[in-house]
């Protein structure tokens, strides 16, 4: 399989996902990654992860072949308001 068509594939992934309600936000690794996680449920999102390797042409994987890189593009859904949030309410 060439690199337009795995691509084309990760681009499908990422689009199914959308029709969803799923939206991809950023990828991030580590602390960093589960600081974020933690940010987005606390406001009220439905948070999903992919491993960046899952979403990445074989050509690129040279960046991601260590197996510590836990890597992973964070996605989003739901409204985003916190019911606990007291900054909005009346």
């Amino acid at each position: 399989m060439g690199a337009t068509e795995e691509n084309a594939m990760v681009f499908d992934i990422i689009e199914s996902l959308r029709g969803k309600g799923w939206e991809p936000r950023f990828s991030a690794s580590g602390p960093r990654l589960a600081e974020a996680i933690e940010n987005y449920k606390s406001l009220g999102y439905e948070v999903k992860t992919i491993p960046v390797k899952e979403l990445v042409a074989e050509g690129c994987k040279i960046c991601f072949e260590d197996e510590s890189d836990d890597s992973a593009m964070i996605f989003t859904r739901g409204s985003g308001s916190s019911e606990d949030d007291e900054l909005f309410d009346e």
